[in-house]
């Protein structure tokens, strides 16, 4: 009985591990072919899927160069490079092109805000090898600001009545 026991538990955790690792693999991140390829345009894996170069600035917690497939949105970038930092100022992302779209226009400035609200997805635009989008800082007033202003404040005044005595 005990035998019994110990093989379907055995079983069932075999049945886990290939399940996991089949979604894993099919939700795992772009592999970069072992052919070379040019840092402007798309190329595809082993499996056919189209791929691209996308770069990603500023307040995310792992910025850098990573590798998506052709219909990737922010969403799917944000996961890829660690999520957003608490710092973030989603009103003023800005995309920029390598090469200049044919209306002239090389820097996109898009609110992602309402994205991350109300799911509006109104401002996107289609993403290209080799765009660099910037998440900049949010340089308005917040709890982490406001505390050292007010520690400089009080230590201001805590020197001034030391001197003034």
């Amino acid at each position: 009985m005990r035998l019994l026991k110990k093989n379907t538990v055995l079983m069932i955790l075999f049945q886990l591990i290939i399940s996991y690792t089949t979604v894993f693999a099919e939700t795992a991140p772009a592999s970069v072919p072992n052919y070379p390829i040019v840092q402007n345009s798309y190329f595809t894996d082993d499996s056919g899927n189209i791929l691209m170069f996308i770069n990603v600035l500023g307040e995310v917690n792992h910025p850098g160069q990573i590798v998506v497939r052709e219909n990737a949105d922010f969403a799917t970038l944000f996961s890829l490079t660690g999520g957003l930092k608490p710092t973030a100022n989603l009103k003023k992302v800005l995309i920029s092109r390598q090469n200049p779209e044919d209306n002239g226009n090389q820097v996109y400035k898009i609110n992602l805000k309402n994205f991350y609200g109300e799911g509006d997805r109104s401002s996107f635009i289609a993403l290209k090898p080799n765009d660099t989008i910037i998440i900049p800082e949010n340089k308005g007033l917040n709890l982490a600001s406001i505390s050292r202003i007010a520690a400089v404040f009080l230590s201001g005044v805590s020197i001034y009545k030391i001197v003034s005595k």
